[in-house]
C-alpha cells in the first residue's frame, strides 16, 4: 500500500476540525441554556445547534429541523462575544417561531425586535458589535466639558511630573464634575456595553483590582462574565464593562494604559535585577498586584481630596444600574484569591502611588483604536 503524506495531513487537519467543531457545539449548547433560563425562564424547548461551512451566514434559525447554525468562520474570525451575540439573534428567531406563533411574521419586524429585547442582544443583523461613539461623537452639551478633559490628559503627558500630576487631578475633577452633571440632565442616557482584553482562564488578583478601580472611579460597572477560546477550547471569563458611550471610552483608556504601563514598569524591574542594581524578590503577579493596589490608593486619596475641599460626590446612577441590571438579572460575588505580599507587592505599591495616566502610548500598546486623542490628533 502506498503512502500519502497529504491524505494523512487532510485526515489530521479534519480530525481537529471535528474535534473543535464538537467542543464549540457544547459550549454554545452552554450558553443557549444559560441564555434560555436567565432571560427567558425557560421557555424555550432547547434547539439542535450545529457549525456550518457556510460564510454568506453569520448564523440561521431554521423552524423545520429546529436547528440553530453558527458559522465556522464566524467563530474563527470574530470575538466570542460577537458568537454569542448571533446565538442570542437565532434565539429571538426560534421564540417568534415557537412561541409567539405567528404565521408569516416578518423576519425582522416588530415581534422580532421584541424578543430581542429579551434576550439582551441587537435586532439589527449587520449592526457591529461595540459600535459606540468616541469621545468626539458626543452631545452638543457635553462637548464643552469633555474637549477641557482631553485637553488635561494631553498636559498629563509633560514630562514634568509635578505638571502631569495636577492635570490629571484637574481631569478627576471634571470627570467628578461633569458625571455629576450628566446624571442631573434630563431626559434619558445613553448607555452600552463594551468588553476589554481578552477570555482569561484564571482571573487574577490585578485583574479584580483593575475592575475596581473602573468601576470606582471612572463611572461604569464592571463585572466578569462567561466567555470562551475556541481555538484552545478553554472556558473562561473576560471583563465587560456598562456605561455611557464618554465613559466606556474612558474606562478603555485607562485599562489599555495601565496595563500597558505595568508590564513596562516590570520589564524595567527585570532588567535592573538583571544588572545586579535590584534583587529578585518575588513574580510579576505580585508586583502587578501591588501596582494596582497602589494606584487604587492613590486615586481613593485623590476622591477624598475633591469631596473634601470642592464638595464633590458621585452617587452613582440610577439608570446605569437598571440598564446592568437588565444584562445581569443575576449577579453573584466570587471569591478571590490574593497573592503573598512580598518584596515585590510592596516594590509594586511604591510604583502605583506614583503613577499617572498619561496620553499618548507608542509601541505596542494594542489601543485598538481606544485611546483618547489629543489636539491636533
Amino acid at each position: 500500500m502506498s503512502h500519502d503524506p497529504q491524505s494523512e495531513t487532510r485526515d489530521a487537519r479534519d480530525d481537529l476540525i471535528g474535534c473543535l467543531h464538537r467542543a464549540w457545539v457544547e459550549r454554545l449548547h452552554w450558553h443557549y441554556t444559560l441564555f434560555n433560563e436567565l432571560y427567558l425562564g425557560c421557555a424555550l424547548r432547547p434547539a439542535l445547534i450545529m457549525i456550518s461551512r457556510a460564510e454568506e451566514r453569520l448564523g440561521q434559525w431554521n423552524g423545520q429541523s429546529r436547528t440553530i447554525s453558527i458559522s465556522e468562520s464566524h467563530i474563527l474570525t470574530h470575538t466570542w462575544e460577537e458568537v454569542l451575540d448571533t446565538l442570542r439573534h437565532e434565539m429571538a428567531h426560534q421564540y417568534v417561531d415557537e412561541i409567539f406563533r405567528v404565521p408569516h411574521a416578518p423576519p425582522h419586524g416588530e415581534l422580532f425586535v421584541k424578543a430581542c429585547r429579551l434576550l439582551r442582544c441587537d435586532p439589527d443583523p449587520s449592526a457591529p458589535s461595540g459600535g459606540l461613539q468616541k469621545l468626539e461623537g458626543s452631545r452638543i452639551e457635553r462637548d464643552r466639558m469633555l474637549s477641557r478633559i482631553k485637553e488635561l490628559m494631553a498636559l498629563a503627558g509633560s514630562p514634568n511630573e509635578h505638571e502631569a500630576a495636577n492635570a490629571m487631578r484637574m481631569a478627576q475633577r471634571y470627570l467628578l464634575k461633569y458625571n455629576i452633571d450628566l446624571a442631573e440632565l434630563e431626559g434619558k442616557s445613553e448607555y452600552g456595553a463594551r468588553y476589554l482584553g481578552n477570555c482569561l482562564a484564571r482571573v487574577q488578583e490585578y485583574h479584580y483590582t483593575l475592575s475596581s478601580i473602573l468601576q470606582e472611579h471612572f463611572f461604569v460597572l464592571s463585572i466578569w462574565t462567561f466567555s470562551y477560546d475556541p481555538l484552545l477550547d478553554r472556558p473562561g471569563r473576560i471583563l465587560q464593562i456598562s456605561g455611557t458611550p464618554e465613559n466606556l471610552e474612558m474606562a478603555s483608556y485607562v485599562y489599555d494604559y495601565i496595563l500597558h504601563t505595568a508590564n513596562g514598569l516590570w520589564r524595567d524591574r527585570q532588567r535592573a535585577s538583571r544588572s545586579g542594581a535590584r534583587s529578585a524578590t518575588g513574580t510579576k503577579l505580585q508586583y502587578f498586584a501591588g501596582l494596582l493596589r497602589g494606584f487604587q490608593e492613590k486615586l481613593a486619596k485623590e476622591r477624598d481630596v475633591l469631596r473634601d475641599e470642592h464638595g464633590l460626590v458621585w452617587t452613582g446612577d440610577s439608570e446605569l444600574m437598571s440598564f446592568y441590571r437588565n444584562l445581569h438579572p443575576r449577579v453573584r460575588s466570587v471569591s478571590m484569591t490574593g497573592v503573598s505580599r512580598n518584596g515585590e507587592f510592596r516594590a509594586g505599591m511604591n510604583d502605583g502611588k506614583k503613577l499617572t495616566i498619561r496620553r499618548g502610548i507608542s509601541g505596542s500598546a494594542h489601543n485598538r483604536g481606544r485611546f483618547l486623542p489629543g489636539p491636533g490628533s
